[in-house]
């Protein structure tokens, strides 16, 4: 009889068993938090390649915009200058009372020119509107992807951290 082990020291079946389903569950929770590291370094790399299209994209739209600000400088700045030619030419007609047919020509043309830079700076005016309003609403749903992928992020960090804990 000395050489039966007793009864309490053998492993029973039904024990054997039960280590065998937490081992295979303990493996179950690996592999599962391995997934969702993987997913987590994922929705990572989404998260930075969105913002960097977010900053290249405003970083033209910026661009851009400074060359469109440029250009309705310029016409404003040629705008003033006939605006200061034609009223020196005011004053000169003011002071002589006549009618220059070179003088009326002139303030024709410039006249003309100035409503042509008018309705060209208004339409300018209307597609950079446009373009600043297209502009806020894509960064605003680039906001809102970006706000659902920190959302995303911070739910499976959250549930890794479960599986953590489950795990230790």
């Amino acid at each position: 009889m000395q050489s039966a082990a007793p009864p309490s020291s053998q492993p029973h079946p039904q024990q054997l068993q039960e280590q065998e389903e937490m081992q295979e569950e303990m493996e179950k929770l690996r592999e599962e938090n391995e997934t969702l590291k993987n997913e987590i370094d994922e929705l990572r790399t989404e998260m930075d390649e969105m913002r960097d299209t977010f900053f290249e994209e405003d970083a033209c739209q910026l661009q851009e915009m400074r060359h469109e600000l440029e250009r309705a400088n310029k016409n404003c700045r040629i705008l003033q200058y006939r605006l200061r030619k034609a009223e020196r030419k005011r004053l000169r007609y003011a002071q002589t009372g006549e009618i220059d047919g070179e003088l009326l020509r002139s303030l024709e043309q410039d006249l003309k020119v100035a409503k042509d830079v008018s309705v060209r700076l208004h339409h300018e005016l209307e597609n950079v509107e446009e373009k600043r309003t297209t502009t806020e609403d894509e960064n605003e749903k680039l906001r809102q992807q970006l706000i659902e992928v920190e959302i995303a992020k911070q739910a499976l960090q959250n549930e890794l951290e479960k599986m953590k804990e489950v795990d230790i």
